[in-house]
């Protein structure tokens, strides 16, 4: 795998055309998504995604429904205790074709207990209306960096308890 990646390209066709309304749906669907995978719902993560799911990460794809889930199942697993999903910057729109497409930014904070691990990246998904409701069809995820940080403050305790997610 490259550590390179190429900056996105975004048409003006794309982003002129951008459908207030289809942004606020995806932004809906990408709120539930993370939701989803920071709490280990599958059985949500699975209602969300259309019938031919795929998924890549960078360089490596992983086709149909059993890999996309074992992707999310393998994160799952990993050693960390709390995690959230920060999505923004999304834009999405429709072509002539009916084909949408959707963008966004993320930022993914993986809580462990002696550190912090943060990565940064990008979406390019394509989308699908299944019953009146947008799907995920295609997820393209860009890890553009990754950092850790220090031990997660426990300083927060005395306000709250200091909960474990998993």
């Amino acid at each position: 795998m490259s550590d390179h990646i190429s900056p996105p390209v975004i048409g003006e066709s794309e982003w002129r055309t951008c459908d207030v309304s289809l942004v606020a749906r995806a932004s809906q669907l990408y709120a539930v998504y993370a939701w989803a995978i920071d709490n280990g719902d599958f059985h949500l993560l699975q209602s969300l995604l259309g019938p031919k799911i795929g998924i890549s990460i960078n360089d490596t794809e992983h086709e149909g429904l059993d890999a996309f889930l074992q992707v999310y199942r393998n994160n799952w697993a990993a050693d960390w205790t709390a995690a959230k999903h920060y999505i923004s910057n999304i834009i999405a729109s429709e072509d002539a074709a009916g084909n949408i497409r959707s963008r966004a930014y993320f930022q993914a904070v993986f809580m462990r207990s002696n550190t912090t691990h943060m990565l940064v990246g990008r979406y390019d998904d394509t989308l699908v209306v299944i019953d009146g409701d947008l799907r995920i069809q295609q997820k393209r995820l860009f890890i553009e960096g990754s950092i850790d940080l220090p031990e997660t403050s426990r300083e927060i305790s005395r306000f709250s308890p200091f909960a474990r997610v998993k």
